[in-house]
């Protein structure tokens, strides 16, 4: 009984000491975006000084992109990800709507360019063609 009460609380100190963290699920390209696909939640007993990682809660509400290569199992830290400025654009074409990232650049009767967030310019047709 004694020794199943030391083991319980050796159990309990150390998933104290554990720290909850965001760590990647797959390798995440230079300015890919981290969504909750991207990503996992676990438990790490350390953390470098230099690394505030990201919470969970952080990743939900907000949408980042990756200033650095990420490798599978890297835990994400805020020195690492920037704040994507720009928001979704909903286009109503009628029957057809497009979601997109990006600023738009220019607009006509036919089209729309948009430029995402990685410097590639799209082009858009009104009737649902992407140029």
């Amino acid at each position: 009984m004694r020794k199943l009460f030391l083991f319980l609380l050796i159990l309990n100190l150390s998933l104290e000491a554990s720290i909850l963290v965001v760590k990647t699920s797959k390798n995440i390209a230079y300015k890919n975006k981290i969504t909750t696909d991207n990503v996992h939640l676990e438990y790490v007993n350390n953390v470098k000084r230099s690394c505030s990682p990201l919470t969970k809660k952080e990743v939900e509400s907000n949408f980042f992109n990756a200033k650095i290569y990420f490798k599978k199992d890297r835990i994400v830290c805020k020195k690492d990800v920037y704040k994507a400025d720009d928001s979704r654009l909903l286009f109503d074409f009628g029957t057809i709507e497009i979601e997109k990232s990006g600023k738009i650049v220019h607009e006509t009767s036919n089209y729309v360019r948009i430029k995402d967030n990685n410097g590639k310019v799209e082009k858009i047709y009104k009737n649902g063609i992407l140029k």
